[in-house]
């Protein structure tokens, strides 16, 4: 009886390991599966530089219908002479831009919209202790107020083509590291919402994305610390005689900056990798959920989400080096 117990048991385990293999397999057959979005209308923010220009020539070759948000003149006339159908130039925190800009692609699209993928972005990075509310505000604006505005104005059209929606986050909406607070506030906050908005869409079959890049080769990667040196700035014109600035202090800063700018040359990727990523997700029979992208995204980022906590803690900490002073020089000679 024992024996024949064992056996069965052994024949149930082997069945749900070929299961999950056979669905493994099904699922990246389906996914290499990709749709006709020629004429297809898609929305795409950030087409400057770096990410979305990259998904926007992608989808241009696919001879889709490319509306591009562009943020200055010289992105605008880029996008338009690489193909793209509208390239208007806004700022998407500014709500009446968006709202005339969003007038545009109904107008253009006759509100039957395939496709809106999310992927402008600001950061403002430095320490907590440092850092001023406005850098808080301007980019909760631009990394998540504004994602929530220009779905908004299009959930209707994407409704219509029973469409799909891709938010780029970045590994820092998953995992919060010390340095970058507004910014990793934010793309929590676009988390949360893409995970509300992927359940409410799907009575509509309109997909959600999220897109979780780790450290790419783009301007606004390269640019950090000389940004967080800026955010140490700001703060010395409006502070220049408080406490922070005897744990904070310039000297330190510059010794982090130069540290973690070696690790910043040696991690960077191709912004294409994140590109290719937007573009399955919005071309895919079967697109994914979630798509980490990038080297570190799945593999540092995804142990740091996944262990627990306090071994997080610990890893999170060595990544500020060298620590800031303890105490005030003041408190330590008397």
């Amino acid at each position: 009886m024992v024996d024949s117990a064992v056996e069965v048991m052994g024949l149930v385990v082997w069945f749900i390991i070929g299961c999950y293999i056979v669905t493994r397999v099904c699922l990246a057959l389906l996914r290499r599966k990709k749709l006709d979005v020629q004429d297809r209308w898609v929305v795409v923010t950030g087409c400057d530089t770096g990410i979305g220009a990259g998904a926007m020539n992608k989808l241009i070759e696919d001879k889709a219908s490319v509306i591009a948000f562009c943020y200055t003149d010289e992105g605008s006339k880029a996008a338009l002479a690489a193909g793209a159908k509208l390239a208007p130039r806004l700022d998407i925190a500014d709500s009446e831009a968006v709202k005339k800009a969003c007038e545009q692609v109904k107008e253009a699209c006759g509100e039957n919209l395939w496709g809106l993928a999310h992927i402008a972005g600001s950061v403002y990075p430095g320490f907590i202790e440092y850092q001023n509310m406005e850098n808080y505000k301007k980019t909760m604006d631009v990394n998540f107020y504004a994602i929530v505005d220009i779905t908004q104005h299009l959930i209707s059209s994407l409704r219509a083509a029973t469409g799909r929606v891709v938010i780029v986050t970045s590994v820092d909406g998953i995992v919060s590291l010390p340095g970058n607070a507004p910014y990793d506030a934010a793309k929590f906050a676009a988390e949360a919402y893409a995970d509300a908005f992927r359940v409410e869409m799907s009575y509509w079959d309109i997909g959600v994305s999220v897109i979780n890049p780790s450290t790419l080769r783009t301007p606004l990667a390269m640019n950090f610390f000389e940004a967080g040196a800026a955010t140490w700035d700001q703060m010395d014109k409006v502070d220049p005689n408080g406490d922070w600035k005897q744990y904070w202090t310039r000297e330190w800063l510059e010794g982090y900056a130069e540290n973690m700018r070696e690790n910043l040359e040696m991690i960077a990727q191709d912004p294409n990798i994140a590109s290719s990523d937007i573009h399955h997700a919005l071309t895919a029979a079967r697109p994914k959920a979630r798509y980490l992208s990038g080297r570190l995204a799945r593999t540092l980022f995804y142990a740091l989400w996944i262990m627990p906590e306090h071994w997080a803690f610990v890893i999170k900490k060595g990544t500020v080096s060298p620590a800031p002073n303890i105490e005030l020089p003041d408190k330590r000679n008397s």
